[in-house]
Order: C-alpha cells, then sequence, then structure tokens
C-alpha cells in the first residue's frame, strides 16, 4: 500500500491566453473543475496504476470537503483516514492555465484554515504501507508518521515546493527528497545543478532528486550526478504533472524498481498526464503506461 499524508484540494481551471498583470474582464476558453492536491493526486495516479492507496488529510465539512472525497473515491483511494473538521472550509485552489504553452499559476488560501489545530495521527493505520508520501502541508502529521516509517524501515519520499514550518526537521526522515528545480535553488541558495545537490545533500540524509519539466531531472547517486529523461508530448495543460510524478515514484518503488527507472517511469507518467486538462484527467493506466514506453526509448546520461 501507498500511503500519504497530506493535501487534499479542490482546483477550479481555466484555461487563458495569457497570464496578466492588469486590471480587466478576460474570457476564459475553457472551466474545469476537480479534485486536487499534491498527495491527494498523486495517491490517484498510484492507484490507478494498481497500488492500494490511503490518504491521511484533512477537509471541512462543506461541500468542497464531500467532492474531495468523492472524487477519491472514484479513484479507489482509502479515504478512510479523512478527517472532517467541523466548520473548517475546504483547500481551493484557483489555476489560469496558458493555452499556448500548458504552464500554470496557482492561487490559494495562504491561511489553510482546515490545517489549523492539534488532531493526532493513528499511525496503526499506517500499518502495511510500503512507501509513505509526504507533502508538508499537514506538518504535524507529516512528522509523526515519517518518524514511525523511519522506525519500520519504511522509505518515505518527500513532495515539497515552499519553506512549510517544520520542514527542516521532518527532512532528516526522508528517504528520497524530491523537489522542482526552483525550490532546489530557493533551498539551498545555490545556481548550479551540482550545487544545488550537493547542498540537498547535506540537508536530507536521502536521495536528491531535482525535476526539470520539460528538460527531465537529475539526481545524486553516490558521487555521481545522474540524468533521467524527459518525455516529449503535446502539453495541453501541466496542472498534476509533479504529484503524478510523486505517485508513480512511490507505485514503481513499492515494486521494487530500482531509483532509475522508477524515476524513467515517473517522468513518463508526468509527460502522459499533461496531455489533457486538469490533474489527473491524463494519468494512465499501467497497459497505457506500457505502450507509451513502448513507444519511446530515452537515453540516460552520467554526468561527474
Amino acid at each position: 500500500m501507498i500511503s500519504a499524508i497530506g493535501i487534499a484540494g479542490v482546483d477550479h481551471i481555466l484555461v487563458i491566453d495569457s497570464f496578466y498583470d492588469r486590471e480587466g474582464s478576460y474570457w476564459a476558453d475553457a472551466y474545469r473543475v476537480e479534485g486536487g492536491g499534491m498527495a491527494a493526486t498523486a495517491l490517484c495516479t498510484a492507484s490507478r496504476l494498481g497500488s492500494p492507496a490511503r490518504l491521511f488529510s484533512r477537509i471541512g465539512d462543506d461541500i468542497n470537503g464531500q467532492f474531495i472525497a468523492e472524487k477519491l473515491v472514484s479513484f479507489n483511494v482509502d479515504v478512510s483516514c479523512l478527517v472532517t473538521v467541523p466548520g473548517a472550509h475546504s483547500f481551493v485552489s484557483i489555476i489560469h492555465v496558458n493555452g499556448k504553452t500548458g504552464e500554470k499559476q496557482f492561487y490559494s488560501d495562504k491561511n489553510q484554515p482546515v490545517f489549523r489545530g492539534h488532531i493526532d495521527l493513528d499511525c496503526s493505520r499506517l500499518e502495511g504501507t510500503k512507501v509513505l508520501l509526504v507533502d508538508g502541508f499537514w506538518m504535524e502529521a507529516a512528522l509523526t508518521g515519517a518518524q514511525w516509517a523511519f522506525e519500520h524501515s519504511i522509505p518515505v519520499v518527500g513532495d515539497f515546493k515552499s519553506r512549510y514550518d517544520g520542514l527542516d526537521e521532518l527532512l532528516h526522515y526522508v528517504s528520497y527528497l524530491i523537489v522542482p528545480e526552483f525550490f532546489a535553488q530557493e533551498m539551498t541558495g545555490q545556481n548550479s545543478l551540482s550545487g544545488m545537490l550537493k547542498e540537498l545533500s547535506s540537508l536530507c540524509p536521502g536521495v536528491p532528486v531535482i525535476t526539470r519539466g520539460s528538460h527531465g531531472g537529475v539526481y545524486q547517486d553516490g558521487n555521481d550526478i545522474r540524468q533521467y529523461p524527459a518525455f516529449p508530448v503535446e502539453t495541453v495543460d501541466t496542472t498534476g504533472a509533479g504529484d503524478a510524478f510523486h505517485g508513480a515514484f512511490c507505485h514503481f518503488l513499492a515494486a521494487g524498481n530500482t531509483l532509475d527507472r522508477c524515476l524513467e517511469m515517473a517522468s513518463a507518467v508526468g509527460a502522459m498526464n499533461c496531455r489533457a486538462l486538469g490533474g489527473r484527467t491524463g494519468l494512465p493506466t499501467s497497459g497505457e503506461l506500457s505502450y507509451f514506453l513502448k513507444e519511446h526509448q530515452p537515453r540516460r546520461h552520467i554526468q561527474s
């Protein structure tokens, strides 16, 4: 089973001609509403590929909370560990997608009221977990769960895009730190990929991985810096690509694949998810992924 502790939300996606920085009234070319959130979408990915998946998260007792749970169930994700917080608003994002490039901008409530206040994490519900994913939104629970996983020799995969309170402590338990290039640069203050990886290695005992979108990514393998490939696709929307990458990585890691193979297949899944509007619409099944990989023969590289 793949377990995840983190964010689940609702995405309202608008496709527009370009990103605007001035006041005005503009038409959107398309609109879609669907379930979102880093941990939640990652588990939808893992489930679509064939892994049992269970989410530990918090939702409000509002219509958005009901929508979040229903969409997770539609992907066969176990929602028995979702905590409903009375009187709280569920997490919602407004996403502007550039119709020409597929690039996106997220707008969310930074106060995150649904994650306020103490709620215990029942670690007994983590029994049977093969890989634990944490994204930093429910930090108190992520720390508790990651400590439990560490004590039980279960790999912890970290998906972070911001300096969450408590992140430095959580990093001590992370086995695979997978972060986008912009955040790796922010975390380390380095400009070169080799400098970022070296500094990330000093911050986290696990394997550091830097994702670079259409440029693939790099990771530290002993003393070597290795690359994993990108897969060219006709991009419609990059929403959820990173989440899909993390979910696929967890799925293939739990199945016992090598690190380079996990990253290669996760990259393929992330690319496939960019071919449709929405963060979950393009998620492939295992059979669809196999066919896609047969059509693409990536090359691996090693840098000194």
